[in-house]
């Protein structure tokens, strides 16, 4: 390993003022900000940037393990060649521009928010401080229906938006009760697979964890090979919600940090201070949905933050989730179960970001 990271380590002042910045810059001036890597509107040469091509991932290769995701023999839907590209500034930092085709994003986006979200073994944000009631929301609302989205069974999604079932608070003189709308529309922010961090003690715990979701892991696994998913955390971000600038120094591992945008667009802030000259070399880059992000090598350890989700950005075939949109390839349902629902993707955008625990 490279040698234990410090995680009470503050970042440098001039990350901070550069997240400060970013945090507040309109839509406009990110749309004509040069300073900004936006790769979907990026040239074939590259030579006049300060980023290099180093992989191409093949689309007939990546139909596979999209397939296998899917759980089909085969996907009906084309898959293209995907450029993996780096900055020269921070070698390691790889990014897959539209990495997730369309159908592989709402599978995805499906899978995370219905079957896993509504596992007690995957705990948020909201346990803090509430008792979720699994077991009485799925005796009354689970649906009958049969779903091929990853959600058969009950859903969150299944209670309608109006419903009062409530999701109690644990001490009902600090906190109050939510309504699951209250608790999908803005009081969820995170929700942990595998590995459950400790968020009070920065660690995670000894012993067995629950199992991470198999077929997230083969996904993972089969587009970057040098990681064995043990652990993830779905960031849920509304407009106006940040990430602050930190690093990842909790797992006994020095591979590689996965992480995939599915929704509206963010901000994203890398950078790394060398010790010999205390120079801080920064990378801002627009994420867009279906692009990841590899973490690796001398960049395992950036800095790195989300100072903005844009608004308004949400691509619109994936807008409509969780109700049924038609896309080819997509898996389909034999309902639109969650119509009531349609929209909740407008003004959201979902991180997944997956690490290896230990070597």
């Amino acid at each position: 390993m490279m040698g234990r990271q410090d995680p009470k380590q503050k970042p440098p002042d001039s990350l901070r003022a550069l997240h400060k910045f970013y945090q507040k810059a309109s839509a406009d001036y990110l749309a004509n900000d040069t300073n900004v890597f936006d790769f979907s509107g990026l040239q074939e040469d590259v030579t006049a940037t300060k980023l290099r091509i180093v992989k191409l991932l093949r689309g007939h290769w990546l139909l596979e393990v999209f397939s296998r995701f899917e759980g089909y023999g085969e996907a009906s839907a084309d898959v293209e060649d995907v450029k993996v590209y780096e900055n020269v500034d921070l070698l390691g930092l790889q990014i897959l521009p539209s990495l997730l085709p369309q159908y592989i994003q709402r599978t995805l986006l499906s899978r995370l928010l219905h079957r896993d979200l509504s596992d007690p073994k995957h705990k948020t944000n909201v346990h803090f401080h509430h008792n979720v009631p699994y077991d009485s929301l799925a005796a009354r609302f689970r649906s009958d229906a049969e779903s091929a989205n990853g959600s058969g069974g009950f859903s969150f999604f299944d209670c309608p938006p109006e419903s009062s079932s409530c999701i109690p608070a644990i001490d009902p003189s600090t906190h109050t009760s939510l309504t699951v709308a209250q608790f999908l529309n803005r009081k969820l922010r995170w929700m942990t697979l595998g590995g459950q961090y400790d968020w009070t003690n920065k660690a995670y715990p000894e012993g067995s964890s629950p199992r991470f979701p198999e077929d997230v892991a083969q996904l993972t696994h089969g587009i970057f090979e040098h990681i064995r998913p043990e652990a993830a955390i779905v960031n849920v971000y509304t407009p106006g919600d940040t990430l602050s600038i930190h690093r990842d120094v909790s797992e006994d591992s020095d591979v590689g940090l996965v992480s995939i945008s599915l929704g509206c667009d963010a901000i994203f802030i890398a950078g790394l201070e060398e010790a010999s000259t205390n120079i801080v070399k920064a990378v801002v880059m627009r994420l867009r949905s279906g692009d990841a992000v590899y973490m690796s090598g001398s960049s395992r350890y950036a800095w790195h933050s989300v100072p903005q989700v844009l608004a308004g950005t949400c691509p619109p075939w994936l807008s409509d989730w969780p109700a049924s949109t038609s896309l080819p390839g997509a898996e389909s349902t034999v309902s639109d179960r969650f119509a009531a629902w349609r929209g909740w993707m407008a003004n959201k955008r979902i991180n997944l970001n997956i690490r290896q625990m230990r070597d």
